[in-house]
């Protein structure tokens, strides 16, 4: 690497997290972790069970991503700064490089970019071919977060962060790129100066965003909107994508009272950007308001969410709000998006407002006709949960219920989420009441039948589909990743089950106890319970493995070195506590 290059070394200015913290865990990656596991070797009864908090932690995602729509912005052509003379006729190597980067990994790609590079071939790219190099490095796509969650134990913590290494390979490769387009007389654009800002984001490296902030403006290159939102993602503190500490399923005071008295550091830091980007001469747009309502949020700024959204889309949260027309005329950069309304339900029922989130994101969709997702619903939903909620401002112990049937008339008999089918269990299964726990069982019927038509079977599909193809095929990248992301989606439905069946045991041992009846009829109960969905637990649990050598068909083995297991006392016909 040329010392003298005028392009930024990103490997030295690549700020990587210098690992935990004290006190600090990397939990596992899965919303749905075991509440199970015994600290003694013998089996218990449900007498001893105590809830460890360490491992009842969800993950609500609130990342920064630039929207598909934003690739196709014409007001900056790539090739519009080229300095470099284009030929007329491109080497076939070169054309062929080019066909693939739409259609390609970016490791493969990167490879491919290196074999051109070291043949002198790399003169022929244009500024549009280097930007689309660059664009194609998409982090999640280079390392799933999933597989990088399943190499951390459980109940460990690492000693270096897991991401270290993969920061600064990603860099590494983009500063090649950024280094050979500069060597060429080509200038990066306003648009691949935000697309690296974006990732820089991913990165968590302020000091990175801020060098490539100051070389943009350093060339007189005027930042757009989605410039300024990237820099604004990184100062209102979302919680990112690939991020390994969750959210505490189960408040305490003390955390929300830190969580409210936390520095406004970074709220102040927010509105300097958003005032930079109005002197600018630029406007907002959606997600710019959303960062904004987030950036409130990380402080505990109840009152200054609830003026933004009065200023923006004039409701007064609060109150009645009778008659209210819409502030926000259809087309508007700033009309609300199904990605506010998770927004304003994160952001409220964080601050333990939960009767606000449900008030601001109902008058939102209605008034503006913007539909719920899924996404919405499981905050909702997983807010309302009793441990979710601190002692104070308590809500109905049915709450959840309520919200899971409303749920249901809103999205027309489309099924909920795992998470929320989760939430509503887990809220039915605390209550001693005979019929709550019927629903519960009923709900637990459901989500099996659901697993076994929907989410087993699209696994074993694509298991067949990828078994049959030829040894190149099966080693495709998206390939992998999808039978990999499949395969974690059935491990964590299996892992859910396992839980449910024993909140659902639990709960018909405690209302045993209430009535005192006789434990003969809690056995024969748990007996109903275990042949009914042992079976069902105890099926194949699948694990990709890929070929060793092309051509060669390997008959994938019918056992999965997953993380998240239950003591054998604990799981299917083995037996639960007190049988």
């Amino acid at each position: 690497m040329i010392a003298s290059s005028p392009a930024i070394n990103l490997v030295q200015r690549a700020c990587c997290p210098r690992g935990t913290r004290s006190g600090l865990i990397w939990r596992r990656w899965s919303r749905f972790q075991s509440t199970m596991a015994y600290p003694g070797a013998a089996a218990p009864v449900f007498d001893s069970y105590q809830l460890p908090v360490e491992n009842t932690d969800m993950d609500v995602l609130e990342h920064f991503e630039l929207p598909e729509e934003y690739s196709t912005i014409t007001e900056a052509v790539p090739s519009q700064y080229s300095l470099a003379v284009k030929p007329e006729t491109a080497p076939p190597a070169v054309q062929a490089f080019v066909r693939q980067i739409r259609t390609h990994s970016f490791p493969d790609i990167f490879t491919a970019f290196q074999s051109l590079r070291k043949h002198g071939l790399t003169q022929h790219l244009t500024a549009e071919d280097f930007s689309n190099i660059m664009k194609a490095a998409k982090p999640t796509q280079i390392f799933p977060i999933s597989m990088m969650a399943r190499q951390i134990k459980h109940g460990t913590v690492p000693q270096k962060n897991p991401y270290k290494y993969v920061y600064k390979r990603f860099w590494s490769n983009l500063n090649v790129v950024l280094e050979t387009m500069l060597e060429h007389g080509h200038r990066p654009t306003v648009l691949d100066y935000t697309n690296l800002m974006s990732k820089a984001v991913w990165s968590r490296n302020l000091r990175l965003q801020d060098a490539l902030w100051r070389r943009m403006v350093g060339h007189n290159i005027r930042p757009n909107t989605w410039t300024y939102n990237a820099r604004l993602a990184l100062t209102a503190g979302p919680r990112p994508r690939n991020n390994l500490r969750k959210f505490p399923l189960i408040h305490k005071e003390e955390y929300l009272r830190r969580w409210q008295n936390k520095s406004r550091t970074a709220l102040t830091k927010s509105m300097g950007v958003y005032s930079d980007m109005l002197n600018d001469g630029l406007f907002p747009n959606t997600m710019t308001v959303e960062l904004l309502v987030l950036a409130h949020s990380s402080v505990g700024d109840v009152a200054g969410i609830s003026r933004l959204v009065q200023n923006v889309y004039g409701i007064t949260v609060g109150e009645a709000n009778e008659n209210v027309e819409r502030a926000i005329t259809p087309g508007s950069p700033i009309y609300p998006t199904p990605k506010t309304l998770k927004v304003l339900a994160v952001a409220y029922c964080r601050n333990a407002q939960f009767a606000a989130a449900l008030q601001a994101v109902e008058l939102v969709s209605t008034i503006y006709n913007v539909p719920i997702k899924d996404d919405t619903w499981d905050v909702l939903i997983m807010y309302s949960y009793a441990l979710s909620r601190p002692k104070y401002n308590l809500l109905p112990p049915d709450t959840t219920a309520r919200l899971s049937e409303m749920r249901k008339a809103n999205m027309r008999g489309r099924p909920p989420s795992l998470q929320a089918r989760d939430m509503l269990i887990r809220s039915l299964t605390r209550s001693t009441d005979p019929e709550e726990l019927e629903a519960a069982e009923q709900e637990i019927r459901a989500s099996v039948s659901y697993y076994r038509t929907h989410v087993q079977q699209k696994y074993m599909l694509m298991r067949d589909r990828w078994l049959n193809h030829s040894g190149e095929r099966r080693g495709l990248w998206r390939t992998e990743l999808a039978m990999n992301e499949k395969l974690y989606e059935v491990c964590k439905w299996k892992d859910a089950l396992g839980y449910w069946l024993y909140a659902l045991l639990r709960a018909h041992w405690q209302l045993m106890k209430l009535e005192r009846s006789p434990l003969a009829e809690f056995e024969n109960r748990q007996i109903n319970i275990m042949e009914e969905f042992g079976t069902f637990w105890h099926a194949h649990r699948p694990m990709y493995a890929p070929p060793k050598r092309p051509g060669e068909v390997v008959v994938v083995p019918e056992m999965v070195p997953y993380r998240y297991r239950y003591p054998a006392s604990m799981v299917g016909l083995k037996g639960f506590p007190a049988m």
